[in-house]
């Protein structure tokens, strides 16, 4: 059930997840894994029922959801090299169970850069929000064309290297509004961060997948800054939409997943007024930037309990 948004939220999110086997698939706790630098560490954590944050990953966080009728689909990709440990990972938990879909939730480069090549290798269909496509250059149906956020540090690198490495992007299905992408799997638009944002609820487990709607920072949530949305107003207006549908579990493009109070916590942040610049401010903002630059550019370890 979603928070009512009306209502002064409690802040409090866990990131506690339980273990089990869903629908035949190996599921690891953030609790089992083992510790860092451990040799055999393949498995991705759990999140919830049906949901995985998949280890050894650079760029976004790169989420694997088992749908109702037990079809997999992964949420982003973070980074072009991250094509290996995604196959490994998602082997590790789903055997030979082959992917059915690739959701994008925007088209940075740092979430849709493994997309093309896991589409070519596993057959998987990718889907985007139709705000993020554009004409096909053969005139046959629409691509992604991945693309840099503006408050990226290293932007103009980037767009080096995404001259040389930016083939084209199919989409096999194209969003446009809200709709059911597989059985208990549901897309949502939220146009703001990028013209075609969407996320994304896994209704049975009640988790959500939010791209950059929402940064997370160790159980708390904070927006992205108002010089990263593509239309800030328009990000306000979509952040207060999803807030009054969204489920207790929250799994943010970077930082880690929330695994209760998400939906109270998205309500916390809507209709706040951003601060005015001053010095003290923009420390802050330099100290969060740092930390979300250096977490994107290493490869995401097994999570560990404090």
């Amino acid at each position: 059930m979603a928070a009512d948004c009306s209502t002064p939220p409690g802040r409090r999110c866990s990131s506690v997840a339980s273990s089990g086997d869903i629908m035949g698939l190996r599921a690891a706790s953030f609790r089992s894994v083992p510790s860092m630098g451990a040799a055999a560490t393949t498995m991705a954590d759990l999140v919830a029922p049906g949901v995985w944050w998949l280890h050894r990953t650079r760029g976004s966080n790169v989420y694997l959801v088992q749908a109702a009728d037990g079809q997999l689909a992964l949420i982003d990709t973070g980074f072009g090299s991250n094509v290996r440990a995604i196959l490994d990972e998602v082997r590790s938990v789903a055997g030979e169970t082959p992917l059915a879909y690739i959701l994008l939730t925007h088209n940075h480069f740092d979430h849709t850069g493994a997309a093309l090549e896991l589409r070519n290798r596993t057959g998987a269909r990718v889907a985007a929000g139709l705000g993020d496509c554009t004409p096909a250059p053969n005139g046959n149906g629409r691509t992604v064309t991945r693309t840099t956020g503006r408050s990226h540090i290293a932007r103009f690198v980037s767009r080096w290297l995404l001259r040389r490495r930016n083939l084209p992007l199919p989409v096999d299905l194209v969003l446009d509004g809200e709709t059911e992408v597989l059985p208990g799997l549901r897309a949502y638009p939220a146009p703001g961060h990028t013209p075609g944002s969407f996320c994304f609820v896994a209704t049975g487990p009640g988790a959500a997948f939010v791209g950059d709607m929402v940064i997370s920072h160790h159980r708390r949530l904070s927006r992205p800054m108002a010089l990263a949305n593509a239309d800030n107003n328009l990000y306000e207006e979509s952040l207060a939409a999803f807030a009054q549908v969204a489920p207790p579990i929250g799994c943010p493009g970077h930082g880690q997943p929330l695994t209760a109070g998400f939906d109270a916590a998205l309500c916390g942040l809507t209709g706040r007024t951003r601060r005015p610049p001053s010095i003290a401010g923009l420390r802050r903002r330099a100290v969060r930037l740092r930390t979300f630059m250096r977490n994107m550019y290493r490869r995401r370890s097994p999570r560990r309990e404090p």
